[in-house]
């Protein structure tokens, strides 16, 4: 997921007018709220509607001044969990009722048993069912499940489940799919409270509870809004995919400009474009001795293609090792055939232990001297430098080796990326934000890197996938880009 400065909104915010004014509070969770905060802050400025500040415990929050409160905070659901100061409950309180926006964010929802505006205002919490009535959805209605009844809170292992909207009508979900599958989630029943005045919007059915349980829903409180998530699970030392799913990424930021203005303005899938349309490939061409190919379920494989083993060498076996390293070191690649100016690019990448691979962004040459390819073959591109893509445009890094000077997350050759974000082995996301004045690099939701680059190189060009050398493999899913 990606952290945007502010200063990269410029261009973003202009379409809407003033940003709305968000406050994150976090510092406290029984999950990785730091993690949380992360997603939240990337999905919220990364739509271009918001500026966002962080109040972490103990901290006091100051209201005055936004639009909407987003409460990432877990104090727990027992009577001697953490509380704010009085002053600050109270204040938030007096925040809502008299027409701010409140928005829990999945375990939030778990805090604070003995405040009972709080309850009033979130309506279905973590609580035991000798706590108050509950709430269910069955044959597309909401029903009551009485006090004393039904299961005590709890959920099973994260796993994917499908989500489905109750109402497919309200600001925050028009637009929406009707299902989708939700990935790698925490579903979440048995949830209790005062339950009153509840507009579901999602549900999922639960597997332990036998009945679909609500995992969005809105309310009033005073002239305020209160948006009310249980999706955005996080855990130490796991991978957080769902954090990815663009539904949910929807969800949360309508849910916070709705709550912040009592409108949503936000398109359906927040300006994400996939860049992988079809088993054609339209949009990109191949550069090198590559085969790409989309696979059912939606990955890009990228692997070499080889001739005859004989025939990179200009005499049979044993050849020169120069020779040798010389086919070894030819590059492959694969481009889009447009070019970008400002944009957000989400990738989600596995590569063999030991594999070496690349993003390239900003580079007119499409790996023309990269690949080995004659100027005669394509005379538009012998005007560039015979040098790499990382050395004309921008090469980030993906490779399986931390020690390398410029490690996974790297703008390679500019910015070495922070070691420790890649996992060997298995698969991580990218994420790269390209404006004209910085770049920045996210591995598995970490900033990795960032840097203004060389201000006489280009600011906008093609993006390119990388087969680092005649034995590289890469698999490459959910790429998708937004523009700026």
């Amino acid at each position: 997921m990606l952290l945007r400065s502010l200063s990269f909104l410029a261009l973003a915010v202009c379409t809407f007018g003033d940003p709305l004014r968000v406050l994150i509070i976090d510092g406290v969770n029984n999950h990785d709220w730091q993690a949380g905060t992360r997603a939240i802050r990337s999905i919220l400025e990364g739509s271009g509607r918001f500026r966002v500040d962080v109040s972490t415990y103990p901290a006091k929050p100051d209201f005055k001044g936004y639009d909407v409160v987003v409460n990432n905070f877990n104090g727990g659901h027992t009577t001697d969990g953490t509380r704010w100061p009085r002053e600050v409950e109270t204040a938030l309180v007096e925040f809502v009722r008299a027409g701010g926006g409140l928005v829990s964010y999945h375990a939030a929802n778990n805090a604070f048993l003995n405040w009972p505006e709080y309850n009033d205002m979130i309506g279905l919490l973590w609580r035991d069912k000798s706590f108050g009535p509950g709430a269910a959805v069955s044959a597309g209605k909401v029903i009551s499940i009485p006090k004393g009844q039904g299961l005590a809170p709890g959920h099973g292992p994260r796993h994917d489940f499908e989500m489905e909207l109750l109402d497919a009508d309200h600001p925050i979900t028009r637009g929406l799919p009707k299902s989708w599958m939700h990935p790698s989630e925490q579903l979440t029943h048995g949830q209790h409270g005062p339950a009153a005045d509840l507009h579901v919007l999602t549900y999922a059915f639960s597997s332990v509870s036998q009945q679909g349980e609500p995992m969005d829903w809105v309310r009033s409180y005073g002239k305020g809004r209160v948006y009310v998530t249980m999706l955005g699970h996080t855990w130490k030392d796991e991978q957080n995919p769902n954090l990815d799913d663009v539904p949910f990424q929807a969800l949360l930021a309508r849910g916070t400009e709705w709550a912040a203005s009592g409108k949503v303005t936000l398109a359906a899938d927040l300006g994400w474009r996939p860049l992988v349309k079809n088993a054609k490939l339209e949009g990109w061409e191949t550069r090198g001795n590559s085969i790409w190919t989309l696979i059912p379920d939606g990955t890009l494989a990228g692997q070499r293609s080889h001739s005859k083993p004989e025939a990179p060498f200009p005499s049979p076996w044993p050849v020169a090792e120069a020779v040798y390293r010389n086919w070894l070191g030819t590059q492959a690649w694969l481009y889009t055939t447009r070019e970008y100016d400002e944009f957000d690019l989400h990738s989600e990448y596995w590569i063999p232990i030991g594999g070496n691979s690349g993003i390239s962004i900003r580079d007119h040459s499409r790996a023309h001297s990269a690949i080995r390819e004659s100027d005669s073959a394509r005379p538009d591109l012998a005007k560039f430098p015979k040098t790499s893509p990382a050395h004309i445009g921008y090469e980030i890094q993906i490779i399986d080796d931390d020690t390398e000077k410029y490690p996974t997350g790297s703008i390679y050759d500019f910015v070495p990326g922070k070691r420790g974000l890649h996992q060997s082995g298995k698969w991580n996301t990218m994420d790269i934000e390209s404006r004209h004045e910085r770049i920045r690099v996210f591995v598995n939701g970490v900033l990795s890197a960032e840097g203004p680059g060389d201000p006489a190189r280009p600011k906008s060009g093609p993006i390119g996938l990388q087969l680092h050398d005649q034995f590289s493999s890469i698999l490459v899913r959910n790429l998708r880009i937004r523009t700026h």
